[in-house]
């Protein structure tokens, strides 16, 4: 049970467990049912509209499956604690709650971006029969909050690699970008990403007399759509600071919807991906953009420590924790000065970067495809939940 046809995270997520563990349960000859259940958002239309076509034909035929209101064996609640249980959030422990009644064993997946969790999640977490977690970062604070260690288990994310494949997919045309050094950042609006680390970094790093571009794909969050102005505003408080250039480097920004299967076109129309978010529970935007053989700079804190290693990426050092902003527990201050030193090299060093973005590739395939996170973490966890450990003649997920 997910926000599965709405797009963020959490649905991303679901959707890789999903069809890898659907593929894993019907080869294994099990008699059993395996099905999804759309949950704690509301269906976007646009987004199922979006889906490649077999992934859209697949998660149809589980989202009928997962319609049957007998108990199920094993339900995992794949979202955020508030709308868990029968008094969950915004109405959906009424309409419908997650774990449903009669449920027989109960997984709840979820994450947070801080090193705290809030209050009200920690006796929702602890109601269930077990916890999910993508990290270690995860694991530690989960822990240092109060959930019972007995009940988690690190389940990382899982990215698409076939879908997020160089291989496989044209550039996205972006006009007035030919012959730059192109950086992406793909993020939400909103402080926590670290757009204003991000620019303030850019823009001082960079004139208009450098052959490179920063291409921001973004959306509004809790926050107006004014993006240009915004930009416009950072540039003059560089200036103000000092050291930033009178001519400004190039940006370019994107606001639209972008389909998931145009996605990957997106990254492969990138040299770069950069993004000095202050925490992250994963790191979504992170992992395609490995999948896509980018060379990819980021914050070497919270979830994203799991996959971000200097052989494969270009961590970026923080300065330092600082309360943060509209949560609870505190977030990371990344550097603005180590970030402008990496966007730098990267856009001398192209054929360097490169290589790392090859190799980050490569770890995806193997450590994090959905095959592989399923195989290796998701499968085995379940057949605990089976009787002594053993496969039942029918088991029901």
């Amino acid at each position: 049970m997910a926000p599965i046809l709405n797009p963020g995270g959490y649905s991303s997520e679901a959707l890789s467990y999903a069809d890898a563990l659907q593929k894993a349960y019907r080869s294994s000859g099990q008699k059993g049912d395996f099905g999804l259940r759309q949950f704690a958002e509301q269906t976007n239309r646009n987004f199922v509209r979006g889906l490649p076509k077999g992934l859209g034909s697949r998660i149809s035929k589980m989202l009928t499956r997962g319609k049957r209101r007998t108990p199920w064996d094993v339900v995992v609640c794949h979202s955020t604690p508030d709308v868990w249980h029968e008094d969950g959030a915004f109405s959906w422990g009424r309409v419908e709650p997650c774990p449903p009644v009669g449920t027989k064993h109960s997984i709840g997946r979820s994450m947070y971006e801080t090193d705290a969790l809030p209050e009200t999640w920690v006796p929702r977490l602890n109601r269930m029969d077990e916890v999910w977690v993508p990290s270690h970062f995860g694991l530690e604070h989960f822990v240092s909050s109060g959930v019972q260690r007995n009940k988690i288990a690190v389940v990382p994310e899982a990215v698409d690699t076939d879908l997020f494949d160089p291989a496989a997919h044209e550039a996205l045309e972006l006009g007035g970008t030919e012959g730059l050094y192109r950086f992406l950042s793909v993020f939400k609006w909103e402080k926590r990403k670290g757009w204003d680390i991000l620019l303030r970094a850019y823009f001082q790093e960079f004139s208009a007399v450098d052959d490179v571009i920063l291409v921001i794909k973004t959306q509004a969050f809790h926050s107006d759509d004014d993006f240009h102005n915004k930009v416009l505003a950072e540039i003059s408080k560089a200036q103000e600071a000092g050291g930033a250039p009178d001519q400004p480097a190039r940006y370019k920004l994107l606001s639209e919807d972008l389909t998931l299967k145009d996605l990957p076109r997106l990254y492969q129309a990138a040299d770069a991906f950069v993004l000095p978010s202050r925490g992250e529970g994963w790191g979504r935007p992170h992992v395609e953009a490995m999948a896509m053989s980018l060379p990819v700079i980021a914050t070497n804190w919270s979830g994203s420590t799991d996959f971000l290693s200097a052989d494969i990426a270009l961590p970026l050092p923080i300065d330092g924790l600082a309360k943060a902003e509209g949560a609870v527990g505190r977030w990371a201050e990344p550097s603005s000065e180590a970030l402008r030193r990496l966007m730098r090299w990267a856009q001398q060093h192209p054929g360097e970067a490169k290589k790392l973005g090859e190799a980050a590739r490569r770890r995806m395939v193997e450590d994090f495809s959905p095959e592989r996170v399923v195989s290796r973490y998701v499968l085995p966890l379940l057949r605990r939940f089976s009787d002594g450990g053993r496969t039942q003649e029918r088991s029901e997920l």
